[in-house]
């Protein structure tokens, strides 16, 4: 910050400090005897005299000295700063009315549409802008890749991330995520120079990773919608059971999902962790968004 003003009282302060140390000296350093006073007392019918010795009323050295430099002090002050400190002024439009609807909003749905619309706008651009496989598997491509093609019998190497979708998802590859579990970027038990080895066609991948894959291209990067009967849930009738809880509290029975019976962990990939383990036998039944990076491709 700059700060303006110090050259002014400068020079006043050189001048004290040249004409009030040598004054300085001048003064005594203890004060001085000037008089013999006689004082006389009445002591029981006579009379008592007594000597005392009056000071000369002087200014000590030390004394002026602290009044020279109280003086400097107070013209060489700081002058308040004329500096701007950036980030702290508004921005030229603030305050200002912008990106109104067009037309008035009359009544709560109007105005929690235009919320939703405006929202998705500054949230994720992207919003709705996908591709779907013929299987029905929704996918966008962050990056494309420019080597050798995914095709049926390639041996593929992939880095990847299973990811929970956050409430501000709409179309399933977009908005907020949180880590499932990985694989080749050493956020679980792996290094970031890990790949996972895989064969188009004869490893046993979740639904949507086998559809979505073909087609890719060498360091391309894939965003792929998992929906649960796509991903790690066994088709199964016996992996849900009925739980009656109604006779507690007077409702229905509800379905009750089982880990246990319901979880396919032989789906590739899966993890290798106990708490990535436990991460998605929490989250395998409901929506999640893969990562999926090709690193390599061998036809």
């Amino acid at each position: 910050m700059a700060v303006t003003g110090w050259k002014e009282a400068a020079p006043a302060a050189v001048i004290i400090a040249v004409f009030c140390l040598p004054l300085a000296d001048s003064f005594q350093l203890t004060p001085a005897l000037t008089s013999m006073q006689r004082t006389r007392h009445n002591c029981g019918g006579g009379v008592h005299q007594s000597l005392r010795m009056a000071e000369r009323k002087t200014v000590s050295r030390s004394n002026f000295v602290a009044f020279c430099g109280g003086l400097m002090l107070t013209l060489n002050r700081a002058p308040d700063a004329q500096a701007l400190v950036k980030g702290v002024s508004p921005p030229p439009d603030f305050g200002k009315k912008k990106d109104l609807p067009g037309k008035k909003i009359t009544n709560i749905q109007e105005a929690q549409e235009y919320g939703a619309q405006r929202e998705a706008t500054l949230f994720d651009k992207q919003d709705g802008n996908f591709s779907v496989t013929k299987e029905g598997d929704r996918y966008r491509d962050v990056r494309l890749g420019t080597g050798p093609e995914v095709k049926s019998g390639s041996e593929v190497e992939i880095k990847y991330r299973v990811l929970r979708l956050g409430k501000r998802s709409r179309d399933g590859l977009s908005g907020e995520a949180s880590l499932v579990f990985s694989y080749g970027y050493g956020e679980d038990d792996d290094k970031e120079t890990d790949t996972l080895k895989i064969v188009m066609g004869e490893s046993d991948l979740i639904l949507a990773l086998g559809s979505a894959l073909p087609g890719m291209k060498q360091g391309g990067l894939r965003r792929i919608s998992v929906r649960p009967e796509r991903g790690w849930k066994l088709e199964d009738s016996s992996c849900v059971k009925s739980v009656d809880i109604g006779s507690a509290v007077g409702l229905p029975g509800a379905a009750v999902t089982e880990a246990e019976t319901c979880l396919n962990y032989y789906r590739v990939p899966s993890p290798s962790t106990f708490q990535a383990k436990r991460k998605l036998s929490r989250r395998f039944d409901e929506n999640l968004l893969m990562e999926v990076e090709v690193m390599k491709v061998s036809n």
